[in-house]
């Protein structure tokens, strides 16, 4: 490999020796974005608007077909994220898309007011092809400081996000979705309500006005590379995983959890070390956040499931960069190549782990810190940006069989493009090894899930601690366990007689790895999920089941109705316990007075009332037998006038008759026979003919009209009467002429 030996400037020195000294917290990754005391250029579509309006013009004049089958080309979905510049990004990864890859890029919000999508982007990207699609910016630290001046809630803020959105012209229909940028540590540490405000904002945005719900994706913020005490963000995220409730919302609402691992230069161009160790070392720090889920318990398998699907490594494309995305204070030349190695070990750890499909991105945010000139570093940066799509596109390949992914470098054999140099003090960092291991003992339920009647004691429980493997692991002090339940009326004690309480503290006793027995009442009917928690201490879960007590009260509903005639209506019987539980329940229906309806069935939990044509009260019970005796409940009903309509007015002749044919239906369309049906007929625009009939059962009244040769019929319908209905009032457009005879 040839090398090319980087001398080290003061600043480098300085960033490294800073680096070298701090813990875990001080390296944490900021929000993406460069340093808050330095000014921050106003984004723009293209740091090199004429190029990059040329090549969007040639391609979007011949667009390129989606070719996903090609053989030998993996699958990816690539989440980018842009700072700035997204335009011209786009733009380039078209010019060398991978035929098998999609491709998602970021556009930011306006920066006057980052709750307001910007305008004019989206369908440029989408106009590149059916495998660009755009992202709309949600900027949480903004939208946070919406919900407190607004006063609205998060779910709205998502649903507004997803209003603003389609107002300026993102299509979810075509591919579009949204991406919530700068998902803070508060989120992993469970800070406050932060979990809960995350999973409302990304509830409303996959729900929308409704019609269109849309997964989307997350910008997460992470710890930087040269973090060396990573244990307080390991134990932090193993409690996360644990999280099973918040996991399941992401797999609902999030397709793509795009975790921010922005590498530094100075943990990959270690001296004399060969490609392959540095592509391993760079892959425990981008994929550390899959590797711990995959070494964790089986209780984290709800996040598992999700990660496994959704996590999305977010490379550094970042440059020049000192801090904010990882240390890329580099020559161009060197910057492109350490692009490439990133592509290289996204590929090669994605299909080395048996991923069918690939998934990871970049963060794209150039910086011009050394004071280029305008056309100077839009060429250099531009060169990046061809780098990065071209090691896409090329490691897309399979190339070499036994070294996925090696074709972002070069051909088989040849590392052409991922020869970072030498850089003087660089050093690989092995804390983030500590990931493949999960860490904390497991708390586990020894007892199996019961079936349990609400107001009644469950039988005894009791808990075991163990280690990932599931054997038995014993603390060396006592280990304070709290009990909980996500029932609002689950309560514990440690005797079946109670006292019962909210919460239960347990004791796991030096030396040993079982609780003493506890116990669980709750007098709401469902399926609560018990956990138990300790400090550095993954938590168990464990879904019990709540069945209603004795029925005491029926209640149907609805408990009252109006019906209009030969309209239905159904009612539901349910039983309630002494606690308040409904639960279904099989009544013995009966309907007084009999003739003004039906019901079927005539037993059950639920009956469907069906009026016929007579109108007035009526009175729907329901009887259950009990052991105690018979339990009723009642709900009352009007049957009232149903809307009659004319469909149609037609007209047929025979001969000098005129045969005028009128369809009544009711609201559903169906016929309304034995109603009484009077017109007025115009002859050419004169009054002319009143007659009465009757319809019969196709809901027709036919009228003879006797009609001259050369004049013109209309009819309308000046009344109608029918037993249960009233007429709407309204005659159709209707017209008939008989032709003059010819002489």
């Amino acid at each position: 490999m040839t090398r090319h030996v980087l001398a080290l400037s003061v600043i480098a020195l300085v960033a490294l020796a800073l680096s070298g000294t701090s813990n875990a917290g001080a390296s944490a990754s900021r929000a993406i974005g460069v340093a808050a005391s330095e000014p921050v250029p106003a984004p723009v579509p293209s740091l090199d608007p004429g190029v990059t309006r040329k090549l969007w013009r040639k391609l979007v004049a011949k667009p390129r077909r989606e070719s996903r089958a090609q053989a030998g080309c993996r699958p990816l979905r690539a989440v980018f994220y842009a700072a700035t510049d997204w335009l011209r990004l786009a733009t380039k990864l078209a010019a060398s898309g991978s035929p098998c890859a999609q491709y998602y890029i970021s556009v930011p919000p306006i920066v006057a007011d980052k709750t307001q999508p910007r305008r004019d982007a989206a369908w440029r990207i989408r106009a590149l092809g059916p495998s660009f699609h755009a992202l709309a910016e949600i900027h949480y630290a903004t939208w946070t400081r919406w919900v407190a001046s607004t006063g609205s809630s998060w779910y709205q803020a998502g649903t507004t996000a997803r209003e603003r959105m389609a107002a300026a012209g993102y299509d979810v229909t075509q591919g579009d979705t949204w991406v919530v940028n700068e998902v803070t540590s508060a989120v992993r540490k469970n800070t406050g309500n932060a979990r809960a405000n995350l999973r409302e904002l990304l509830r409303g945005l996959y729900v929308g006005d409704g019609t269109h719900p849309t997964r989307g994706a997350a910008f997460v913020i992470g710890v930087g590379q040269q973090a060396s005490d990573l244990s307080q963000y390991q134990s932090n995220l193993q409690n996360w995983l644990s999280d099973s409730d918040f996991w399941t919302a992401m797999g609902t609402y999030v397709s793509d959890w795009s975790q921010e691992v922005y590498g530094d230069v100075r943990n990959f161009a270690v001296p004399a070390a060969p490609i392959t160790t540095r592509r391993d070392y760079l892959n425990d720090y981008l994929q550390h956040g899959l590797v711990l889920a995959n070494a964790g318990p089986a209780t984290i398998e709800t996040a598992r499931s999700f990660l496994q699907s959704a996590y999305s490594p977010l490379g550094n494309a970042a440059w020049e960069r000192e801090s904010g995305y990882g240390w890329t204070m580099v020559p161009t030349d060197e910057m492109a190549d350490y692009v490439s190695a990133q592509v290289y070990a996204l590929r090669y750890f994605s299909a080395t782990s048996g991923e069918t499909e690939d998934h990871w991105g970049f963060a794209w945010a150039p910086r011009n810190a050394t004071g280029l000139s305008a056309a100077d570093f839009a060429a250099q940066s531009g060169a990046i940006l061809d780098r990065l799509s071209a090691a896409v596109r090329d490691s897309a390949q399979t190339g070499d069989s036994s070294d996925p992914g090696s074709a972002a470098c070069g051909p088989p054999g040849q590392n052409l493009w991922c020869c970072v140099g030498d850089l003087t003090g660089a050093h690989f960092n092995d804390a983030w090894k500590s990931f493949r291991v999960w860490t904390q003992p497991v708390l586990a339920f020894a007892t199996a899930p019961q079936t349990i009647v609400a107001g009644a004691p469950s039988a005894a429980m009791s808990l075991a601690l163990t280690n990932t493997l599931g054997q038995p692991f014993t603390p060396r002090a006592p280990l304070a366990v709290t009990m909980s339940s996500s029932s609002p009326k689950g309560t514990f004690s440690t005797s079946p007689a109670g006292p019962w309480s909210s919460t239960l503290s347990l004791t796991v006793a030096a030396g040993t790895s079982t609780s003493g027995a506890f116990y669980y009442l709750d007098t709401r009917a469902g399926s609560p999920v018990l956990t138990a928690s300790a400090a550095q201490t993954t938590s168990g879960t464990q879904t019990e089941t709540v069945t209603p007590g004795p029925v005491v009260s029926l209640k149907l509903t609805p408990g009252s109705a109006t019906v209009a005639a030969r309209a239905s209506r159904q009612f539901v019987a349910a039983g309630r316990d002494s606690f308040g539980n409904l639960f279904p329940v099989s009544a013995i229906w009966t309907l007084t007075p009999r003739n003004i309806g039906t019901l079927s069935p005539s037993t059950g939990s639920t009956t469907t009332f069906t009026a016929l044509r007579s109108l007035g009260d009526a009175t729907i019970t329901a009887a259950l037998a009990t052991e105690t005796g018979t339990l009723t409940a009642a709900a009352t009903l009007q049957v009232t006038p149903g809307r009659l309509s004319i469909r149609s007015v037609g007209y047929v002749r025979k001969r000098s008759i005129a045969y005028v044919t009128v369809s009544a239906v009711d609201a559903a369309g169906r016929p309304v026979s034995r109603a009484a049906v009077w017109i007025r007929v115009r002859l050419n625009g004169r009054r002319y003919l009143s007659a009465r009939a009757a319809t019969g059962p196709a809901g027709r009244a036919v009228f003879r009209v006797r009609v001259r040769p050369g004049s013109c019929l209309t009819s309308a319908v000046s009344k109608v009467s029918a037993a249960g209905f009233a007429w709407d009032g309204r005659t159709p457009d209707n017209r008939f002429c008989r032709p003059r005879l010819r002489g």
